[in-house]
């Protein structure tokens, strides 16, 4: 939330104590301002989709309104999944093997791969789609780039980083998310000719047209 001034995070620091949700007098009292400024930091976060509202209507007088937390709004305190992933990862490959895990990580690697396929499908042509698989990559924790767009040559990405490093070391068969997710996006074939979990300095992926 480094983007939201200090106001408006403090505010949806409240309103995530409060799930009953605040009013704006509420708001105003808590940050020590005037409602028509608690008002403004109010508009700006509701502009980002954080927080929604609820009109709630007396005996007497206008509607009470009262601000709370959207999904988005919970969503946007920062979070730390590594440790239950690895956890979780670890705990996979040890109860179900290499084969086991292999099958569950394509299976994986092909639900995120279609979940995106309308996005990849928009590309024109091979390099913009590889380009797009490239920054869905990123998005999900990879630091990749594509370093060889030419298929004729053979195209290549690499990623300066593993987001399962600690447990690829000890079972290698999770890789096969980063290189099914690669096929099932390009409809590719694709292989992985140097890998971090196995102590070298990138994970390159060598991408070329399946032949018919």
């Amino acid at each position: 939330m480094r983007f939201l001034h200090e106001n408006q995070q403090r505010v949806l620091d409240y309103l995530l104590n409060h799930p009953e949700g605040a009013s704006l007098e509420e708001l105003a009292a808590h940050l020590g301002i005037t409602k028509t400024a608690a008002k403004e930091h109010v508009i700006k976060i509701q502009d980002l989709g954080f927080l929604s509202y609820m009109d709630s209507r007396g005996t007497v007088g206008r509607p009470k309104r009262r601000y709370l937390l959207t999904p988005e709004g919970h969503e946007a305190f920062p979070r730390q999944y590594s440790w239950l992933s690895n956890v979780l990862l670890e705990f996979l490959a040890k109860d179900l093997g290499p084969a086991g895990v292999s099958r569950i990580m394509r299976k994986l690697a092909e639900s995120v791969a279609g979940s995106l396929a309308p996005r990849f499908e928009k590309a024109k042509s091979p390099p913009e789609l590889l380009a797009e698989v490239t920054a869905a990559l990123n998005e999900l924790g990879y630091r990749a780039r594509l370093t060889q767009s030419d298929l004729r040559k053979g195209a290549v990405i690499e990623a300066t980083n593993c987001v399962y490093h600690s447990v690829a070391k000890g079972h290698p068969a999770l890789c096969q998310f980063d290189v099914r997710f690669l096929e099932s996006a390009t409809g590719m074939d694709v292989k992985l000719e140097s890998c971090i979990a196995r102590g070298e300095a990138v994970c390159r992926f060598c991408i070329r047209r399946i032949r018919k």
